[in-house]
């Protein structure tokens, strides 16, 4: 087997040790791409420092290659500069087609979606199989650029059932491509996506190479089957997931996510058990990495918010000092995706906090972006918040109406139960957290012991007692007691 039919199957640095000893073009350059495809970009600029092109053409695919390497690397200036310096456009499809890649990477880092479609436009490497998965794959990424998701999903299908086939062959693409068709599975809901993501994940021949890629499709695929009902299939995958995470932040990651897919799952002791676990993991870690562990943090503020506002603070107070700025590799640092989680964060420790004005500005602008861009359950989430916070049952419908399209989640359940119970105007201005202390109360049971069931501390029961006071306009506990059993009828 040769560097090329290694490559295509995923076996990077079996590419890599191969090519080494070989004297064509062709296979220096695999293991140049074969570098980049694992994320060693020095590895890689080096190893083009060893490479002697022959003509024009090799010089300019080379120069391109280069030129990618530094833009995935994140240096759009350097990327930049060496496609200034191509000279005369190549002839073959194989440079001509690195040259419009690099010209699209640029297009990426610089957030211009029209520069990055004009740039895959002008090659056609349709009837090139080994070419057009990768043409395909980034073509849909300017997709997302412009915002539209299910454009990119219906793009990214095409390039998974390219590259399945033997032609178009390529692991290393299928498996990164995989993984980012599954992501919009999670929060998209599209005829069949699911079915297809399912199938897509499992046909991988996954190699060592792509482990850190294997990780992350199946730590989302959990999300996906959680999203849809099948609670033990995505504790299955969760756990799966967190015995093959390649960091510490990644595994803190994992125990954020299981405590979140134990509350999905209605398995509340389970849940604040793994919450705890993973709230001490995440104090104790170093959060410097560029990549996006740290939405794992926005995870862990929403669900610690209705049980500890202190620990959601300090979770906040970690997102918030976190050193290295996201990578602009990563999609999350070109839309309002991330801006629009951080919001929903925000505005969840506000509604706990009792500071309703802040709270509502926040959660109506995570609501905007969520709806806008099709993120389904996320904006039915911001929606039912909104709901318990405000009173205004307009939310409440408009909840309804997001979630219609993951109808066995979580988030539809609680959304029927709040339709079902009718929620009286008061009491609906009460968070979750506020809610349970508020039913102790009603049952008689005094601060400490509502700490010891709710698993919080007697000062958290005073502040969402005293929340809770206040939204009824009384003084005392019997008072509220009172005013409660009135309005209950």
């Amino acid at each position: 087997m040769g560097p090329r039919e290694l490559f295509r199957k995923g076996e990077l640095s079996a590419c890599i040790r191969m090519a080494e000893s070989s004297s064509t073009f062709a296979e220096r350059v695999l293991q140049v791409q074969a570098y980049a495809r694992l994320g060693s970009y020095d590895d890689a600029l080096f190893a083009i420092a060893k490479v002697a092109p022959a003509d024009r053409d090799d010089r300019a695919l080379l120069r391109a290659v280069e030129a990618q390497c530094h833009l995935l690397y994140g240096s759009a200036g350097r990327g930049r500069r060496v496609l200034a310096d191509l000279g005369d456009a190549p002839s073959s499809i194989e440079a001509r087609f690195e040259v419009a890649y690099a010209k699209a990477l640029l297009a990426w880092n610089e957030g211009n979606a029209t520069a990055m479609e004009s740039a895959l436009e002008s090659i056609d490497v349709s009837s090139t199989p080994h070419l057009y998965g990768r043409w395909l794959s980034g073509r849909s990424w300017a997709s997302a650029l412009r915002g539209d998701y299910r454009e990119q999903l219906r793009r990214l299908e095409a390039a998974i059932a390219h590259m399945q086939t033997p032609a178009g062959c390529d692991v290393s693409m299928l498996a990164t491509t995989t993984r980012s068709f599954v992501n919009l599975v999670r929060e998209i809901a599209a005829p069949g996506a699911f079915e297809f993501a399912s199938k897509a994940v499992q046909s991988i021949p996954w190699t060592t190479d792509l482990e850190q890629e294997r990780f992350m499709t199946f730590r989302i695929l959990a999300w996906t089957y959680a999203l849809r009902g099948m609670h033990e299939t995505a504790m299955h995958y969760s756990f799966f997931a967190r015995d093959i995470a390649p960091s510490a932040m990644w595994v803190t990651a994992c125990y954020a996510d299981q405590a979140y897919l134990a509350r999905m799952a209605g398995e509340n002791r389970s849940a604040d058990a793994l919450l705890r676990h993973a709230v001490s993991s995440a104090q104790e870690i170093e959060w410097i990495s560029p990549g996006e562990e740290r939405v794992a943090l926005l995870n862990l503020v929403e669900i610690a918010a209705d049980r500890d506002l202190a620990t959601a603070n300090r979770l906040l107070d970690i997102y918030q000092l976190i050193p290295v700025a996201l990578s602009p590799r990563l999609a999350l640092s070109h839309d309002k995706r991330l801006q629009a989680m951080e919001k929903y964060a925000r505005g969840t420790v506000l509604a706990v906090a009792g500071d309703r004005t802040a709270a509502v500005t926040l959660l109506q602008s995570s609501y905007s972006i969520f709806e806008s861009i099709g993120y389904a359950w996320r904006a039915a989430a911001a929606a039912l918040r909104l709901d318990a916070v405000t009173g205004e049952r307009a939310w409440l419908k408009l909840a309804a109406e997001a979630v219609e399209g993951f109808p066995e989640s979580s988030v539809a359940a609680e959304i029927r139960k709040t339709a079902a119970a009718g929620v009286a105007p008061r009491s609906a201005g009460l968070t979750p957290a506020q809610r349970r202390v508020f039913d102790l109360i009603c049952q008689g049971l005094g601060d400490r012991e509502i700490g010891a069931v709710l698993q919080i501390s007697p000062d958290t029961v005073k502040n969402h007692a005293a929340r809770v006071r206040s939204v009824f306009g009384v003084r005392s506990r019997a008072a509220l007691v009172a005013a409660a059993q009135r309005e209950a009828g």
